[in-house]
């Protein structure tokens, strides 16, 4: 492992080429296509002789060690991408929303489209709560925090990976820390001995502190997208909370506009079909019996 410092300068000072020197110009990029196949090849030679020179114990070792390295790194550039404010609450989702709440402009079909629309957790969240439109607070309470949970559980996935990582480095370096020592404490004989006991301890020593390194890096990492995963979930819990109440503001103002306009239906009088007609309106209806007229017997015969 040590033999492998000397790649990073190299490394670094083709970049320097190319960006000093300008990636246009065809030298350049020969030069710098030169340069990194140069490195490349030593780094497999560095492998190649690191390989055959250590033993298969310290071999597993490094390799836990370099495993658990790769999927913490990896676990943090997914959940980073994955817990971006403007994926998981898009601000223009959210102010749209937010306005039409406030101004009472939505209705469970605008609703519906709007977060259909705008696909995110906190659209998920609003939608569930627009899907039982009407029916009392607690149901949509209920309905607001099933979804917030299912999506807190997406939010968290893979963080626990950092914190196991944390938990296992360490371990994985003082197995190899142990195996190395006791490696070397067994090839020390005679008067040699207390020379090369220093020594040897510190090469052992190594995994050890590459495990612990490993796991304080791994407990930041864990930490630091806990605290985002928390303060996203906050941001879901006041959405779904608004959406709640304000669907519920809005659902009793629709039936109580529906109560006023059947009360004001019922109490309006009815005009009377019977009570003759009033300017030639409301006369006698039709299939009603007609008006019978009597004659006098003096004018029948007149």
């Amino acid at each position: 492992m040590p033999r492998c410092r000397n790649v990073g300068p190299a490394l670094l000072a083709m970049g320097l080429v190319v960006v000093i020197g300008g990636a246009d110009h065809p030298s350049n990029l020969e030069r710098a296509s030169a340069v990194a196949t140069e490195q490349l090849q030593q780094l497999a030679r560095l492998a190649r002789s690191w390989y055959s020179s250590t033993p298969p114990a310290d071999r597993m070792t490094w390799g836990g060690l370099a495993a658990c390295g790769v999927l913490g790194l990896s676990v943090l550039a997914e959940r980073s991408l994955r817990l971006r404010k403007a994926r998981v609450l898009p601000t223009r989702f959210v102010d749209r929303f937010r306005d039409r709440l406030e101004d009472g402009q939505l209705d469970q079909s605008k609703g519906t489209d709007l977060c259909e629309m705008n696909p995110s957790p906190a659209s998920r969240i609003a939608l569930a709560a627009i899907r039982r439109w009407g029916r009392p607070a607690p149901d949509l309470e209920r309905a607001v925090s099933l979804a917030r949970q299912v999506e807190a559980d997406r939010l968290r996935r893979n963080v626990g990976t950092l914190r196991r990582i944390a938990a296992l480095a360490p371990l994985v370096g003082l197995l190899g820390t142990l195996m190395a020592a006791g490696r070397a404490l067994s090839h020390l004989e005679g008067a040699a001995a207390s020379a090369s006991w220093g020594p040897a301890l510190g090469g052992a020593l190594a995994p050890l502190t590459a495990g612990v390194a490993l796991a304080i890096l791994a407990l930041v990492a864990y930490d630091g997208l806990m605290g985002r995963v928390e303060a996203l979930e906050n941001a879901l819990d006041r959405l779904g909370a608004e959406t709640v109440d304000a669907i519920a503001v809005l659902a009793t103002a629709q039936q109580a506009s529906r109560a006023d306009k059947g009360s004001m239906a019922a109490a309006t009088p009815h005009r009377n079909a019977s009570a003759g007609p009033h300017f030639g309106v409301g006369g006698q209806p039709r299939g009603s019996q007609p008006i019978r007229v009597e004659i006098p017997d003096s004018l029948r015969n007149f």
